[in-house]
């Protein structure tokens, strides 16, 4: 289904979000945000809802809500103080403002379309990551960092690798990211964010299984799972 308001398009069956012909750039859990605010267009929605809906069986620090809703904010070019999408409304929630409506033209929005195109520059460090992951599958363990400067666009080229790595061997991806500190932030948030991904997404609880043997304890901080071993 697509979701029309302003210039934007939003594809909730390919998770992506459209301006006019150029697909913006956004991570899943700021898609999924932007998604819920969309479908709940109109009404109030508090920050404990969109944790409760978004991510029930995952770990996700309530601190990392206002980081989503920035990433947003800057991918619709969306001023805090004179909002066009989303209004702020202090200590009570989010709310989609802008007039939503459904597009049924689909014939511009072409889902095996990647985000590669838009990114200038990049190719080579998308080569070269490939090529660390083809010596991964080959059993040579890598631990890789992309650094830069803020804003150089290490975000964007780590998606733009995610989004073209073809999955037909056994990979797993998870992920978690550090976030702007507002206030207590839980340690090692990251961490537990991308091991609770991994646990969230696997099919045959073969993870949870070694999990619970092997470190307990970090499985304590994904509740939705911890049933599963009672």
């Amino acid at each position: 289904m697509i979701k029309a308001f302003g210039s934007f398009r939003l594809d909730t069956a390919n998770q992506c979000l459209w301006r006019a012909d150029e697909r913006a750039s956004l991570t899943p859990k700021a898609f999924d945000v932007l998604r819920y605010l969309v479908e709940h267009a109109g009404h109030l929605v508090s920050q404990d809802e969109l944790l409760d809906a978004l991510w029930p069986e995952t770990y996700v620090n309530p601190e990392g809500i206002r980081k989503y809703i920035l990433e947003v904010r800057k991918v619709l070019d969306d001023p805090p103080d004179q909002p066009v999408f989303i209004e702020t409304l202090r200590k009570r929630g989010y709310q989609f403002i802008a007039p939503v409506t459904e597009d049924h033209d689909l014939a511009r929005l072409d889902p095996d379309v990647k985000p590669l195109g838009n990114i200038v520059g990049r190719q080579a460090g998308l080569t070269e990551l490939d090529e660390y992951l083809a010596e991964a599958l080959g059993g040579l363990r890598k631990v890789v960092f992309v650094t830069g400067e803020a804003g150089i666009g290490k975000t964007t080229l780590v998606d733009a690798f995610q989004q073209q790595v073809v999955r037909p061997q056994n990979i797993r991806i998870a992920r978690g990211q550090c976030i702007e500190g507002f206030g207590g932030i839980e340690a090692y948030y990251p961490v537990l964010e991308a091991v609770g991904s991994l646990l969230h997404n696997g099919e045959d609880g073969s993870l949870v299984d070694i999990f619970a043997k092997r470190a307990p304890t970090w499985l304590i901080q994904v509740p939705g799972l911890v049933q599963r071993e009672q």
